[in-house]
């Protein structure tokens, strides 16, 4: 397939322009992106400026594939960021990673910094609005691998463990009258007076800029990465049509963030689900934790939230 583009200088939100056209009837392979968004969204509501600097771009897809595939589609496209990223900066092929279920990060340890705590709000500057049925976010465990004593403690919220990644992007699926509104944010350069220091509560970004890909105007910049990403997902788009996640698993096994670490599963309240430590994702797209007792315990993205 082959997406057609349009580049916007300012809308409210891409997701919305999207929305319309999808009520309007246009058949899929539309891509909307804009310089900037005046009412950017995440989960459960929250806004944010999004400022020149990030590629914020929303598809229009109505995939005929049965339900319970469509919560996989945004692992699906989480590879085609990072192949895209990857294909710009190579020394990205060995760092950009996915992080289940939705965002993008590099891996790069960094000193833990006091009142920083993983969110699910920003994506750098904020770039792309996350679906409130997609309500997971996660933190992680220093360590590849942990003890008893070290899941028990990040279990109790005890134990303070450092940022070993950047958050460079995120993802967003939304149903909307019968066809799909996915949203994408990538950070590209970092914005005008943009502190390097995430503020309490936010994730701690990571533009491609300060990676490696700083060359020409940021527009050309921020038009590059739309392409290299339209690219990408019009060769994983129709294959995933056809036949699921199953062919992707391992590629998004091999680059995913959080296996071998211990995560927490709780409710929107808060409350505890399981804990254990990530072994990989399965074909319909759950996460696949093992617990202290060795049992596995498969993780739904519509069911829970992570934390360290």
């Amino acid at each position: 397939m082959q997406f057609c583009v349009q580049s916007l200088e300012s809308v409210s939100s891409t997701n919305d322009v999207i929305k319309q056209a999808i009520e309007a009837g246009e058949p899929e392979g539309l891509a909307v992106r804009a310089l900037r968004q005046t009412a950017g969204y995440g989960r459960q509501g929250r806004a944010w400026e999004s400022p020149i600097g990030g590629l914020y771009q929303s598809f229009l897809l109505r995939p005929d594939v049965p339900f319970a595939q469509l919560p996989t589609l945004s692992l699906l496209v989480g590879l085609a960021v990072r192949r895209a990223v990857a294909g710009l900066v190579p020394d990205l092929a060995s760092r950009a990673q996915v992080k289940w279920p939705n965002d993008l990060v590099v891996a790069w340890e960094v000193p833990a910094m006091s009142g920083v705590a993983e969110d699910d709000a920003a994506v750098g500057g904020g770039a792309t609005a996350v679906a409130a049925e997609d309500a997971c976010e996660a933190s992680i465990a220093p360590a590849a691998q942990v003890g008893e004593a070290d899941a028990a403690a990040s279990a109790a919220g005890t134990a303070s463990a450092p940022r070993p990644f950047l958050k460079l992007g995120g993802i967003s699926t939304e149903v909307h009258a019968k066809a799909l509104c996915v949203g994408v944010g990538i950070n590209v350069a970092r914005p005008e007076g943009q502190p390097h220091d995430a503020p309490a509560g936010k994730n701690i970004p990571v533009y491609l800029d300060e990676l490696g890909f700083c060359e020409g105007p940021v527009e050309q910049r921020i038009a590059a990465v739309s392409e290299a990403l339209c690219s990408q997902l019009a060769q994983l788009y129709p294959q995933w049509c056809a036949e699921g996640f199953a062919p992707f698993r391992a590629e998004f096994d091999q680059h995913a963030a959080l296996t071998g670490r211990f995560v927490r599963m709780e409710d929107l309240s808060g409350n505890a689900l399981a804990a254990g430590t990530v072994v990989r994702t399965a074909a319909d797209g759950r996460l696949v934790l093992r617990a202290a007792d060795g049992s596995e315990i498969f993780a739904n993205s519509g069911e829970a939230h992570i934390r360290s």
